[in-house]
């Protein structure tokens, strides 16, 4: 499962049991969706969870390139910014596992989210295993290694490596079934693999929250 955070009710970041609320970059939008504005805020966000919840990865990364347009000079919105930037990340990257976009454009068009701080989806802590999940990255001390897919776990969306900025204080047994979200420091994008391109994500200064079930 994925499960993503809504925006409102100030995004006090809770975890959604839904199969997928998850997780867009500067593509022109042709859809014909209305500009963004603080009187359709939150109905074009309800919209972008739909989109995605469908994985309509074009609908979902344009409806995000528009929310994000308006979020990102606006101060207070902070958090809002931070979750869109990491769903603008996820919609290009279900156009790039589906061939619609080439490895070179999806990182163009992703490129200038680097260096920005970005606010996760949670995933479950499990050991030795790889689908929509998190456990500790072995060979790199105080990270977290995630692995994102699409719902059905079908589809590689992007490997991601979360070295938290503080010691991590649990240990592997007492992190297991745990739910956690991020937020951290985007350093480093790239794209990798031909059959199943993917992303692969480096962030730093992260800090981590538990979620309940």
């Amino acid at each position: 499962q994925i499960n993503f955070l809504t925006t409102f009710d100030r995004l006090k970041l809770i975890k959604m049991k839904t199969t997928l609320i998850v997780i867009a970059t500067f593509f022109a939008i042709s859809i014909g969706y209305s500009q963004v504005d603080s009187t359709n805020f939150k109905a074009q966000y309800s919209k972008l969870l739909e989109k995605l919840n469908d994985e309509n990865w074009s609908e979902s990364q344009a409806i995000c390139k528009l929310l994000l347009d308006y979020a990102e000079p606006n101060d207070s919105m902070q958090i809002e910014k931070k979750v869109l930037r990491y769903i603008y990340i996820y919609s290009t990257a279900g156009l790039l596992n589906e061939k619609k976009l080439t490895k070179d454009e999806a990182l163009k068009s992703t490129m200038s989210l680097k260096g920005k701080e970005m606010i996760t989806p949670a995933h479950p802590i499990k050991s030795n295993c790889y689908v929509n999940c998190t456990h500790l990255a072995d060979e790199k001390k105080n990270t977290f290694f995630s692995s994102t897919n699409n719902a059905q776990g079908t589809q590689i969306f992007s490997f991601e490596y979360i070295e938290i900025k503080d010691d991590i204080k649990e240990t592997k047994e007492e992190l297991e079934g745990k739910y956690i979200r991020f937020k951290a420091t985007l350093d480093e994008i790239a794209v990798e693999g031909n059959m199943l391109p993917r992303f692969k994500l480096k962030f730093s200064n992260g800090e981590y929250q538990f979620l309940e079930e």
